[in-house]
C-alpha cells in the first residue's frame, strides 16, 4: 500500500482530482486541519524515535503535555 497526501488550492480542482482518484480505484479520505496536524506530529514522533533524536520517555512526556491542554 502507498499513501499520497495532496493539498489543493482550489475546491474545484480538488474535486476533480478526487473524482479521478476514485475512478482509478484509489481510496480517498479528506482530512481536517486538526487531523493533518495530528498526522504530522505522529510522523515526526515516529521518525524521532527511529533516528534516536527522541527517546521513548521524551515521547511520553510530550504526549502527556499535549493531553493536558
Amino acid at each position: 500500500m502507498e499513501t499520497i497526501i495532496l493539498q489543493g488550492g482550489s475546491k474545484s480542482k480538488s474535486r476533480l482530482l478526487i473524482e479521478l482518484a476514485r475512478q482509478l480505484d484509489f481510496k480517498v479520505s479528506r482530512l481536517t486541519a486538526d487531523e493533518l496536524e495530528e498526522l504530522g506530529l505522529a510522523i515526526s514522533i515516529k521518525e524521532g524515535l527511529k533516528s534516536g533524536v527522541l527517546l521513548e520517555e521524551e515521547k511520553k512526556e510530550f504526549l502527556d503535555k499535549l493531553m493536558q491542554k
